[in-house]
């Protein structure tokens, strides 16, 4: 039935402006508590259903890999010369892959964890490539200075046999090689042979060629057994890790240089706090710390980017609490020792063209360009999600060459030498459509609050309304009964 009369619209109007100004006060009040709630649920891996893990199982966005390889252009002529000339190296690539991560063997776990493999799947994109697979290139032996290390402190007699063997193969100081061989298909070499057969301590190689990625591509082996939290029962805890390969501090780093922190890079807990952010690298067995250095929009959505900095490849000469990362001979400043890491082989892992690294390395060779936009590593992070915005891996391997003594090859060697073997850069950037999703959820917590506060303004409105009515009322009856009387008189 309509309401037609004057007192029926004032009740009702008493009625909505009640609702209204209930409603609006729920709404402040509680609207936080539930926007929470709804992150809680969705921003965890404790189920198959959450978004979080829809994202974490298989990388939603393009990924991609850029490998630089580096072609030694004057190796003979410094061979010549006695070492008296410097190597010089020019850089060739990008050879660009596609990139793609597949989490298997998912098991979750009573205490809030989770434990997996990691799937890599690379294809070469040419369109994003500068040259071919098939690009010639020549650098220094790896294996050679695998063999050399391995012999340095070893009797005369042992290393006199080494040479024999190493001329009788034919071995060379470089090796030159096609791109596709050096990054994923591998080559053919004598001295693995002779590696196996030493039965050296911290070797173990598990291949019959090389390649600096050699039995990488589609491997859910590879990278190792992780084990994080969920963050089911703490949403700070969601992506870190409890431990890799059954372990929380690995055996090639001593004390906190090796323990097992932070997350793999593509999970992230809320980082409105944190200076600092932390990624546990298998390639590298260790965990780099990146600090935090401003801001970046992406979309529209504004994140905290976290940096290296010279610090994070320090190796104590510059920070003494990062001397347990060179616990043998140390070097200058800029570079990680991770021969214990990669199977015995001498590599040392710095930024691209040593950026941020000692003179030291660069004024030894020539080629190297370092430069910031180039050859940062950083991150940024959507602070209240976690929701990575934008990333970028860079880094480069190095080969020590050294003077070892009755290796011919290696016995005319001038000085200590970093020669940069490639660089790699890894980079995934979030999708327009995933940046909307990411805005509703930081922005929930607003549409509330405003919308709260137009319910309480819109209640306290017609509340206003219905005492100005009332108010209106018992004036007009006032005056009604005034008139009476003065009739009546």
């Amino acid at each position: 039935m309509p309401c037609c009369t004057p007192t029926c619209r004032k009740w009702s109007v008493f009625g909505f402006g009640t609702f209204f100004l209930v409603l609006g006060v729920a709404i402040i009040v509680f609207w936080n508590s539930l926007v929470q709630s709804i992150k809680d649920q969705e921003l965890n891996l404790g189920n198959d259903g959450t978004t979080e893990y829809k994202m974490w199982k298989e990388t939603p966005i393009p990924m991609y890999i850029e490998f630089y390889l580096y072609n030694w252009t004057n190796w003979k002529e410094v061979v010549d010369s006695k070492w008296s000339l410097k190597p010089s190296f020019e850089e060739h690539g990008p050879y660009t892959y596609n990139e793609k991560h597949i989490r298997k063997n998912v098991i979750f776990n009573d205490n809030h964890t989770v434990t997996y493999k990691t799937q890599r799947i690379w294809h070469f994109a040419p369109e994003k490539s500068k040259g071919s697979l098939d690009d010639v290139i020549t650098t220094l032996n790896p294996i050679l200075v695998t063999v050399g290390s391995m012999v340095k402190y070893k009797h005369p007699i042992v290393k006199m046999g080494v040479n024999f063997f190493i001329k009788e193969k034919g071995v060379n100081l470089t090796v030159t090689k096609t791109a596709r061989e050096f990054i994923f298909d591998g080559y053919d070499d004598p001295l693995l042979d002779l590696l196996k057969k030493l039965h050296m301590r911290h070797i173990n190689i598990p291949f019959d060629k090389f390649a600096w990625f050699i039995s990488r591509n589609e491997s859910i082996d590879y990278d190792g057994i992780y084990n994080m939290y969920d963050g089911t029962d703490d949403v700070r805890k969601l992506g870190r890790f409890a431990w890799w390969n059954y372990n929380n501090q690995t055996e090639y780093f001593p004390n906190y240089c090796g323990e097992v922190n932070g997350t793999s890079g593509e999970l992230w807990y809320p980082v409105e706090n944190d200076q600092y952010a932390e990624v546990f690298s298998p390639d590298t067995c260790s965990t780099l710390t990146l600090v935090k250095q401003g801001t970046e929009e992406l979309h529209g959505v504004v994140g905290h980017k976290f940096v290296g900095d010279e610090k994070l490849f320090d190796n104590g000469t510059r920070y003494p609490d990062m001397r347990c990362f060179s616990p043998g001979d140390v070097l200058p400043s800029g570079v990680r020792n991770v021969s214990h890491c990669k199977f015995g082989a001498p590599a040392f892992i710095s930024y691209p063209h040593f950026y941020l690294a000692d003179p030291y390395y660069r004024e030894a060779i020539t080629g190297m360009t370092p430069n910031k936009t180039e050859h940062e590593l950083f991150i940024s992070i959507e602070p209240e999600t976690g929701i990575p915005l934008h990333a970028r891996v860079a880094a480069q391997i190095n080969l020590h060459l050294e003077k070892i003594d009755r290796i011919t090859l290696l016995e005319h060697v001038g000085r200590e030498y970093l020669i940069p073997a490639m660089w790699f850069k890894q980079y995934a950037v979030l999708s327009e459509d995933l940046a909307n999703q990411a805005k509703m959820l930081i922005i929930l917590p607003a549409v509330g609050q405003y919308t709260g506060i137009g319910a309480v303004a819109l209640g306290s409105l017609l509340l206003s309304i219905f005492g100005f009515l009332t108010w209106k009322s018992y004036r007009k009856g006032r005056e009604e009964e005034t008139l009476l009387n003065q009739e009546e008189f």
